[in-house]
């Protein structure tokens, strides 16, 4: 029999990748075989994987409502082998448009191999090299254009997304690992021409009058000797206020994902970038400005986007075509709901089946797919492991990530002592030099100043490295220590209470080595933390918002699991009930004549 890594190099949407990729691509799918006339899904349920039938049929069967509610087909689809749906929910999750039952097939069971959309992401995030191969070649079969191997063109645009920000993951903003980009601008064009129009007339015009009339002066008087130094000096102020208006114009963005809304502010002036951030689910509503003939005409307006966390509102202001940040968020929540309640029904579905112990209709062939991390972890062995863990900023262990302060925090706070050894080998040469001092004379003061001074700079570079930030999947943690075990302050708050996260770098020197504040807002005032002096801090906030994303999830699950149970259990007693004929009629008969 074909094994899975054999079946998927033939297969036409993975024949064109290497055999490396295809092995690691065979550890994360699934091979199941179904019993004739099983169910392999339900139409409504969670669709986040693509389906690959080895062998046997799969026979899909749309079903719809009618007005006395009453389901009928209306349409009907047969999958043989070789045969799959649908590339695209690797990216886009979505819902079973039908249900579909497994048959046999030239005495054959129907066998599928299936693929989950996250693992898929993963793999594609850890092999970069393997998308190009999964491009989409398209030929033409009976007048129509068909897809001969690769990826379907909107599954492969999706691919791209993930790759699309990747280079600016840190410059921009952070994007988790299985996040893609749904829609990402800069504010208008027009909006930067009109605060450039006045000062890019006036380097255009003023140099050229001031030179005419300096240049109109006596050939040997002094006013006509700055007919270029006068001009010029006013041509250089209007051009630097031009790209400082440019500069500042372009760092500014507006982010949309398939999980979050994100508006990143750089202020030139002061060089601070803020970057404020909030889920989908929390979108409340979408409100377009376009208040003058201008903005209508050129089609640039305002986004008001009402959020319910703390921030409020996020704008997103002065940008072309504003009606897709609605289009966009508008259908990205609508996903979300749709997904909700498909989840809904098929954990409901589950924890009927788990209570009434139902007998699967499947088995799996061989060993389970492999759950590809989300990141790479360090490795925890060997001195650069330790090393990593001792001075890194950002170390992953099993179940916390550790932060610590920007190296640059180190250096400026080690400044003094540094100096101060700097001033003690010049005091040293001056007493040997014009005092008629001997070295020997100085060896005991030498040997107790740089022994004070080595102990302060050894005081400082143990006081940065005992300050970290902790995240794990319950808590987070700001830890402050002094060094040699003088004491320690501890400050923590549960992730459940976050309400907000804001990420920012406050000044020029933070910009540059871009590094700066997280503030996290929790339920009560007096708990907000703040990471103070962090490198990236757009990333640790995005590692900030995946713990809280994670542990919300469960907590749905858990909730939902539990009323399920409760569920479950009472369509049981329900049954045990009708089953001994216990339950009284409900509707009344007819009413006997008096």
């Amino acid at each position: 029999m074909t094994s899975k890594a054999e079946f998927l190099q033939q297969h036409p949407l993975f024949e064109n990748l290497d055999e490396g990729h295809i092995d690691a691509l065979a550890q994360i799918t699934d091979e199941v075989q179904y019993e004739n006339g099983a169910m392999v899904a339900y139409q409504g349920d969670v669709a986040n994987s693509l389906y690959i039938v080895k062998s046997g049929r799969l026979y899909a069967e749309k079903r719809q409502p009618d007005i006395e509610n009453n389901s009928y087909v209306v349409e009907t689809a047969d999958y043989l082998a070789g045969a799959y749906f649908f590339d695209i929910w690797l990216f886009e999750p979505n819902v079973h448009p039908a249900n579909v039952k497994a048959k046999s097939y030239d005495d054959k069971p129907a066998v599928v191999l299936i693929i989950d959309g996250t693992n898929f992401v993963r793999f594609l995030l850890q092999y970069p090299d393997a998308l190009p191969y999964l491009a989409p070649e398209l030929e033409e079969v009976d007048d129509k254009v068909v897809v001969s191997s690769g990826l379907s063109p909107a599954a492969y645009e999706e691919a791209q997304k993930l790759f699309s920000t990747a280079k600016r993951r840190r410059t921009v903003i952070s994007i988790l690992p299985d996040e893609l980009v749904e829609y990402s601008s800069r504010r208008s064009v027009l909006f930067l021409l009109v605060k450039i129009l006045f000062p890019v007339l006036m380097m255009l015009t003023l140099p050229t009058l001031l030179f005419i009339f300096f240049n109109s002066q006596p050939l040997d008087s002094f006013i006509h000797r700055l007919r270029f130094g006068v001009p010029g000096v006013f041509f250089v102020i209007f051009l630097i206020v031009v790209l400082f208006q440019t500069i500042d114009w372009s760092n500014d963005y507006f982010v949309i994902t398939n999980k979050r809304v994100v508006h990143r502010e750089f202020d030139l002036r002061t060089f601070r970038v803020d970057i404020k951030t909030a889920r989908i689910d929390q979108v409340q509503s979408v409100e377009i400005a376009k208040p003058t003939f201008i903005s209508n005409l050129f089609n640039f307006g305002t986004a008001r986007i009402t959020t319910a966390s703390a921030f409020g509102t996020i704008f997103f202001d002065n940008i072309d075509n504003p009606i897709e940040v609605k289009e966009t968020l508008d259908r990205q929540s609508k996903r979300v709901k749709t997904l909700d309640a498909s989840l809904e029904q098929s954990l409901l579905r589950e924890a009927f089946t788990d209570h009434f112990a139902v007998k699967p209709q499947f088995q799996p062939i061989g060993d389970k797919a492999a759950a590809l991390p989300p990141a790479k972890v360090l490795r925890q062995e060997g001195f650069f492991w330790r090393l990593r863990q001792r001075y890194f900023w950002r170390v992953e262990e099993e179940n916390a990530i550790i932060y610590r302060k920007h190296f640059i925090v180190v250096i400026i706070e080690s400044v003094i002592p540094l100096g101060l050894a700097l001033f003690g080998m010049l005091l040293t040469f001056i007493l040997i030099r014009y005092f008629e001092f001997t070295f020997r004379q100085l060896l005991p003061a030498i040997i107790l100043y740089y022994m004070v001074d080595a102990l302060w700079l050894v005081w400082r570079v143990e006081d940065w490295r005992n300050d970290m930030f902790q995240l794990t999947d319950r808590l987070i943690v700001d830890i402050d220590r002094r060094p040699f075990g003088f004491g320690e302050s501890r400050k923590q708050a549960l992730l459940s209470n976050i309400q907000n996260v804001n990420a920012y770098t406050p000044g020029l020197i933070h910009t540059i080595f871009n590094y700066g504040n997280v503030e996290i807002e929790t339920a009560g005032a007096e708990s907000n933390l703040v990471f103070e002096d962090i490198p990236y801090p757009s990333v640790i906030q995005s590692d900030i918002f995946a713990q809280l994303e994670n542990m919300l999830e469960q907590q749905r699950r858990r909730q939902r699991g539990t009323r399920h149970k409760e569920y479950a259990l009472l369509m049981d007693v329900y049954k045990q009930t009708v089953e001994q004929d216990r339950i009284p009629d409900r509707t009344p008969g007819d009413v006997p004549p008096l």
